[in-house]
């Protein structure tokens, strides 16, 4: 099998866990902000909406919702997020490491993403991310909105945070009914 980028990059040797692994990395991708190439928002400490990407923002009583358009080919590493959170791919293919190694998201599909999570990403295609934020205050500023949802650093992020997780819920009548059509 043929390994993609994010694979072989990811697949390198290291003692270093999860967490450190990926803050290494994108130290080394960034070369401690030296780099002309690579686009910086406040030092690093701020979320940063890449020009190689477009966003579509969606406000709503108790919802904040962002669409991004991303460009086949694009590598890089998310903010670390503040609150529990739905992602969804709705079109392309979506690489992104996580404590079990790298994991392909193929469109459509989603993920439960879980506070303190943050990602190295990889798009082999043009491809379309849809995530969905808790937004009680009713939020537009998305600098505000930002603070809530997102860190840029462990800093900022905290070990003290209590932001809850994903539980599921299963649908007793939904699943027999599944079960039943499945005994046709």
């Amino acid at each position: 099998m043929v390994k993609n980028e994010l694979e072989k990059i990811w697949d390198l040797p290291s003692k270093l866990p999860y967490r450190e692994r990926v803050e290494e990395l994108q130290k080394i991708f960034t070369n401690d902000h030296q780099s002309d190439k690579v686009e910086f928002r406040n030092n690093g400490k701020s979320v940063l909406y890449p020009n190689s990407s477009k966003y579509n923002h969606y406000f709503s009583d108790g919802l904040y919702v962002r669409e991004m358009f991303v460009s086949g080919g694009y590598f890089g590493f998310t903010a670390i997020h503040n609150l529990a959170n739905p992602l969804f791919v709705m079109k392309g293919i979506m690489w992104c490491t996580t404590e079990h190694g790298v994991q392909k998201l193929v469109a459509p599909t989603f993920v439960l993403t879980e506070a303190g999570t943050k990602r190295i990403c990889w798009f082999p295609e043009d491809s379309i991310v849809v995530t969905v934020h808790p937004n009680p205050d009713g939020l537009t500023d998305l600098d505000e909105i930002e603070k809530q949802t997102a860190s840029g650093t462990w800093d900022q992020y905290g070990e003290d945070k209590e932001n809850g997780g994903w539980e599921l819920f299963e649908h007793k009548e939904y699943h027999k009914k599944i079960e039943h059509e499945k005994d046709k």
